[in-house]
This record gives C-alpha cells, structure tokens and sequence, in this order.
C-alpha cells in the first residue's frame, strides 16, 4: 500500500470516526481501525514501516489543518480530535 493511499485512508478513516461522535473521534480507535484494515489483507501483520506510515499521515492531518485536537468543551484535548 502507498503512503498516498494511507494518507486517504487515514482521512476517510477519521472522517468518518469523527461523524459517529466524541466515543469514536479519538486517535486510539482511529489508528487501531486503520492498522486493522491494513493487516486484515496481509496476513494480520504490519511492519514498522508501514505503522510509521500511518502515524505520519495521522500527524500531518494536524500539520495539514483538516483536524485539531479536542472533540468539544468537555473533551476538549487529546486524545480527541474534530475535524476542521
């Protein structure tokens, strides 16, 4: 998988997350539905290149302006995030 076809998935993937509310707009669940996503076509697995791929798509979301942490006043840091 390409590091451009990460990026997409990371930014549908926390679209979406972000849509359903502040129990699924946290990083953890968003990384963790990505990885599980990749694994399931390669056997379960992922190597550290490819988890290292995700956690910079995931940053450069930040870098990129489309999110920014905190969900609403109640939730309002890390690790949720809203999209912008």
């Amino acid at each position: 998988m390409s590091e451009q076809e990460i990026e997409e998935m990371v930014w549908r993937v926390a679209n979406d997350s972000f849509g359903k509310g502040p129990g699924w707009a946290q990083e953890g669940v968003v990384l963790r539905a990505i990885g599980d996503q990749i694994a399931s076509g390669r056997g379960g697995r992922l190597d550290l290149r490819t988890q290292q791929s995700i956690l910079n798509a995931w940053h450069d979301l930040f870098l990129q302006k489309k999110l920014a942490w905190g969900y609403d006043l109640d939730n309002p840091s890390s690790p949720f995030f809203h999209v912008r």
